[in-house]
């Protein structure tokens, strides 16, 4: 989706202006997107939630076993309402510029070959006197809630994986008369769920993590329309 990102720099984008398009072909070929549990609710109602085998991050499915986005139809729109924070907050992004010493530093960064882009018309991103106009703040606003999201989503969606209730999902589809296995994703096992200490269970019920798992396991039904 990033093609070529740079760190925002006034004095590298000083005559840089932004323009909101309907296009996000520029997603096309972006397969998932990870999810903070604020989108559980809206989210689960049009994409399969499932989890990354490495971290249990939460992600909005968009294809299964194609290298093409389902939700961008052939004109290049998005073809349901709820569209992820991930996509949304296209061309920008924040970059982890920390090391292990220093810990997390994030940087706002841009797609300086986005289509959004351009020095003749649009929003300026700063100010005549090189300070971040009002877009560019609310911009860096929305890339550090939706960075914290995401931080306190996957630290609560690792309680998953202390006690061993995700795994590998494997769905069987056919194709052109053969059937194929895809997998690359974990979901909740219900019956190592139920097996849980209800000490662990009330817990998770008072930290949010069962929504989060209940609206999970409602998201599945959507696998079928992108199989």
């Amino acid at each position: 989706m990033f093609k070529k990102v740079e760190a925002l720099n006034k004095d590298t984008h000083q005559n840089l202006r932004f323009t909101q398009i309907d296009s996000f072909e520029f997603a096309s070929s972006v397969l998932n997107a990870p999810l903070s549990a604020s989108e559980f609710l809206f989210a689960a109602r049009y994409y399969p939630i499932v989890f990354s085998l490495e971290n249990a991050t939460p992600q909005a499915l968009f294809t299964l076993g194609q290298q093409k986005n389902h939700y961008v139809n052939t004109d290049g729109l998005w073809s349901v309402p709820y569209i992820p924070a991930h996509i949304r907050r296209y061309p920008f992004i924040l970059a982890n510029t920390g090391t292990e010493e220093s810990g997390d530093k994030f940087a706002v960064c841009i797609d300086v070959e986005a289509p959004h882009f351009a020095t003749d018309q649009g929003t300026p991103l700063f100010t005549a006197d090189g300070n971040p106009g009002d877009f560019t703040q609310k911009t860096m606003t929305f890339l550090q809630k939706f960075q914290e999201e995401l931080k306190v989503t996957q630290a609560l969606c690792m309680e998953m994986e202390s006690m061993k209730v995700l795994v590998e999902k494997k769905i069987n589809i056919e194709k052109d008369g053969q059937k194929i296995v895809l997998g690359g994703f974990r979901c909740v096992d219900m019956e190592k769920l139920t097996a849980l200490d209800d000490s662990v269970l009330a817990k998770w019920v008072r930290n949010g993590l069962m929504g989060i798992i209940n609206l999970h396991q409602l998201s599945l039904g959507n696998l079928k329309n992108i199989a």
